[in-house]
């Protein structure tokens, strides 16, 4: 089965989000017709990367 351009943009959308990079950004690049768009595909993966880093800034103080 070949894979479509959109299954492609949806897995680099979360490839990104698990970079850390932020949902405007990711929507912009990829030309997402929003943000909300970007973060239905990454939202497991957002929420996770805020708790990361919420979880480090406590750390770090």
């Amino acid at each position: 089965r070949a894979l479509s351009s959109h299954s492609l943009r949806v897995g680099l959308t979360q490839d990104l989000f698990a970079a850390g990079e932020d949902g405007v950004g990711i929507a912009q690049a990829l030309r997402w017709s929003s943000p909300s768009t970007a973060l239905r595909y990454g939202r497991k993966l957002a929420a996770r990367s805020n708790v990361a880093a919420r979880v480090l800034s406590k750390i770090r103080g």
